[in-house]
């Protein structure tokens, strides 16, 4: 299942990468932290905001909108997980 897994990260690697040539800093570096943590309730918590060293609150709500309206992030009833669950593993292996 493993091999599976990395086989269509490698495959996907590209697709990806060009993703994240169409969002700004700030919107990728919310999309790695999402990523990095998997599951986020509160993304404008000054905790999570010092962790992953990111942007005031406000311009996390303004990234979170534009990841949110390209269906790249999906509220759950939990929190904010990356909607591609490849990706998330992608953007994990390639950043984290």
């Amino acid at each position: 299942m493993r091999k599976a897994i990395l086989s269509i990260l490698k495959d996907k690697s590209s697709q990806y990468e060009m993703v994240l040539t169409f969002l700004t800093d700030n919107q990728r570096s919310l999309l790695k932290a999402i990523a990095k943590d998997n599951c986020v309730a509160q993304l404008q918590a000054n905790d999570f905001i010092r962790k992953h060293e990111l942007p005031s609150a406000s311009s996390i709500k303004k990234a979170l909108t534009v990841l949110m309206d390209k269906d790249l992030v999906y509220q759950t009833t939990k929190g904010y997980i990356v909607y591609d669950r490849f990706l998330n593993l992608w953007l994990k292996r390639t950043f984290c």
